[in-house]
């Protein structure tokens, strides 16, 4: 039939002819019969151009692995029909199958946002393409990523779970290019937390050389930093080195089976505490870090009677005291749990890490105007520490449904932390649950910055992406922005 010929038919005759065309056509596509069903969804075509004709005819293009087509007539059923989810999935295809995997994101995160996130195959895709967004992006950002320390708030927890080391003062000497005067740098940064500079400054100390005295102690702090910089295999040279120049130097023990623990070698690390023991069984904290071994995996009441030996041999020790509160509470001694914390408050009244877990703690149980009161007192005994100001924004956004006064808190953590990665989290969050993506999307590019490991640069990529994508969504269909649900 000529186009003259159907240019004078009536729209119902056109609409007929069409559908009679569309029906022999889907039946050779059910048929595999690919090329007979394009030929009859382009003659339906000609007699009406309908986004679902387009749309099917790329499914027959799709199947004969003609993506360049695939994307042709999507792009048409599109234009008749911006929210055909079914031309969007198709195109996703295509877009994925080519490599053009930032637009096949858009796609899927559209289709998905469209059906409310009910369709697990589509679902699915998106998450597939995501994680492969991510997965390529976090390698080629490490090829270039320096590794970095961890927040200072993380850096000083983990050293003041050590107790100070007897015997080895910092050194006084005349000569200030000496190594011993870098190691005594070094040991001043550390007390100043400027934890950069006491890596740098140790460094150098053991490039100088340093006195017999000090060596074994100058690798051990290299050691610790260039583990907590992510970099454990350095970490555990320096240890060894350190063992070799000191056998009886307990605390690389100790570090190596944190070194051990992080690797999934439970064995190995418990090793590690026994050469400790064997060295010097009074020693604290062997039994405390041996604690939090059995804490992390998982066999509680061993953990107790760690932390509880620790707390005999020093009862000073506050760490101790706090994660035996917190060992209580997760074998659901709630009653118990509560009381050991209020003991420890009453002997480490200007602890604010007590406050702050006594505090959690409670916020756990459901209580509200308690956890407030000893987040606060936590914050006014450690203005610089996160924490507390994170765990009272949780209860004003999550129980009080306090937003504003929520992401204020969050600040303030950043504030007293720029580098807390908790804070940053939070934040990002909170703004992208309450639809505030170009906000949310500033803290997920900062968590990049600050992710220190290839599955944290991944985690943090993957919001990064997924929110740009949400942005892209309410600006290409503003109309249907109330449909977008967060991404998980």
């Amino acid at each position: 039939m000529t186009d003259t010929i159907i240019s004078v038919m009536t729209a119902e005759q056109r609409l007929a002819a069409s559908n009679v065309l569309k029906s022999r056509a889907d039946t050779a596509f059910n048929h595999k019969n690919y090329k007979e069903a394009i030929r009859l969804y382009t003659q339906a075509i000609r007699f009406k151009a309908d986004p679902v004709f387009y749309s099917n005819r790329a499914a027959c293009y799709a199947n004969m692995e003609m993506h360049d087509k695939v994307l042709e007539d999507c792009d048409v059923a599109l234009l008749l029909n911006p929210t055909y989810t079914k031309a969007l999935s198709r195109r996703a295809q295509a877009l994925e199958r080519k490599g053009d995997l930032g637009e096949a994101l858009f796609d899927y995160t559209s289709v998905c946002i469209f059906e409310g996130f009910k369709n697990e195959h589509n679902r699915k895709s998106m998450e597939k393409v995501l994680k492969k967004i991510s997965e390529l992006k976090a390698k080629e950002l490490l090829k270039t990523k320096q590794p970095r320390l961890p927040s200072p708030t993380f850096v000083t927890a983990y050293l003041d779970c050590f107790h100070p080391e007897s015997g080895t003062s910092i050194p006084s000497t005349t000569d200030i290019q000496s190594g011993d005067a870098y190691y005594a740098k070094a040991r001043r940064a550390i007390a100043e937390k400027n934890y950069y500079e006491a890596l740098d400054d140790c460094e150098r100390a053991l490039v100088l050389g340093c006195s017999p005295h000090y060596i074994a102690s100058a690798l051990n702090l290299k050691g610790t930093l260039v583990f907590l910089k992510g970099d454990a295999e350095e970490a555990l040279q320096c240890f060894n080195q350190s063992i070799e120049l000191d056998p009886s130097y307990v605390q690389n023990y100790i570090k190596c089976s944190n070194i051990f623990m992080e690797r999934g070698d439970i064995q190995g690390a418990l090793r590690h505490f026994e050469q400790a023991i064997s060295i010097n069984p009074v020693d604290p904290d062997i039994y405390y870090h041996r604690g939090q071994v059995y804490y992390i995996s998982g066999s509680y009441k061993e953990a107790i009677n760690d932390y509880e030996r620790c707390i005999q041999i020093e009862p000073t020790f506050v760490y101790a005291h706090i994660q035996l509160a917190v060992t209580q509470y997760k074998l659901h001694l709630i009653a118990r749990a509560n009381q050991t914390f209020q003991e420890t408050i009453k002997a480490f009244p200007l602890s604010s890490e007590a406050h702050n877990y006594y505090g959690e703690i409670l916020a756990d149980q459901g209580c509200i105007e308690e956890p407030i009161e000893l987040f606060d007192k936590a914050m006014s005994l450690d203005p610089k520490n996160p924490l507390p100001y994170i765990n009272k924004a949780m209860i004003k956004y999550q129980n009080l449904n306090d937003v504003e006064e929520a992401i204020n808190l969050c600040k303030s953590a950043l504030e007293a932390d720029p580098a807390c990665d908790a804070a940053v989290a939070s934040l990002a969050q909170m703004y992208l649950e309450q639809d505030r993506h170009t906000e949310a999307l500033p803290y997920y590019e900062k968590a990049i910055d600050l992710a220190r490991t290839e599955a944290e640069l991944q985690l943090a990529v993957s919001y990064v992406e997924a929110t740009k994508m949400q942005i892209r969504f309410t600006k290409a269909y503003p109309n249907a922005a109330s449909k977008l649900t967060t991404l998980k």
